[in-house]
């Protein structure tokens, strides 16, 4: 793995991520006010799901030491991989959603026994944690199963050791960075400067912070599946096989 790898899965990632954005943009344009308007926005959400699922495997083959060519033609490999991790994902999601709904509900109920049996009414933390903790497995836990099994397919692994890789620190832990930065990074989409005027400028203005934040979510992106290349692969920090006698 190399630093001309990790270039080349960069502009991958802008690529796929620039088509994948037009998809969904796209799909924002179509009114569900008919049956063929729901059957396209159905279809637009699997063509969503692909292009996502292939740009990942492609990024990946490229991390991977691959050519352009060779990651396009072996990008589909890493397709199931990617389309089981988002079903998991989904399946987190609705988990912690349903959790974290019951948790709203029964809020009061929290603090009335937080009250009797710690004696203080200050829990508001509690919720505050139960609320990122929830956030972070949803979106945490269930990126790095994406990511872990998309690659273990692209590498010819088992299953098994995609769901090995997303629980392995340095994977799970690149995620978890990369998906808390990328949320300081989100912030910053509906951000404008005070008196930008509302013409040609604040176009231009937006198309370039638009332009800026995708690419370094591509950077992000990349660096995380970096970590999970590396790990399948066997290799340490200094880019040695674990599996090496020496």
């Amino acid at each position: 793995m190399t630093i001309r790898s990790v270039w080349l899965g960069l502009l991958l990632a802008v690529v796929g991520a620039a088509a994948t954005a037009g998809v969904f943009w796209l799909l924002l344009q179509v009114p569900e006010s008919n049956a063929f308007a729901l059957a396209l926005s159905a279809g637009l959400v699997v063509l969503l799901a692909i292009l996502a699922g292939y740009t990942t495997s492609v990024v990946v083959t490229a991390l991977d030491g691959s050519t352009v060519v060779d990651a396009a033609r072996r990008g589909p490999k890493g397709l199931p991989g990617f389309l089981l991790g988002l079903a998991v994902f989904g399946a987190l999601w609705y988990v912690t959603i349903v959790i974290d709904g019951q948790w709203s509900l029964h809020s009061g109920e929290i603090d009335a026994l937080f009250l009797r049996y710690a004696g203080t009414s200050n829990s508001r933390w509690l919720h505050t944690s139960i609320s990122w903790l929830l956030w972070l497995v949803r979106w945490g836990i269930g990126l790095a199963v994406v990511c872990g099994v998309t690659t273990s397919r692209v590498k010819r692994l088992s299953v098994g050791r995609g769901f090995g890789l997303a629980s392995s620190p340095l994977p799970l832990g690149a995620t978890v960075a990369g998906l808390l930065v990328g949320y300081g990074l989100w912030s910053l989409v509906y951000w404008r400067p005070r008196g930008l005027p509302a013409d040609t400028a604040e176009l231009l203005f937006v198309s370039v912070k638009l332009s800026t934040l995708l690419l370094f979510g591509a950077m992000i992106a990349v660096l995380v599946l970096h970590t999970f290349v590396r790990s399948a692969s066997g290799e340490d920090s200094s880019g040695r096989s674990l599996n090496s006698p020496t």
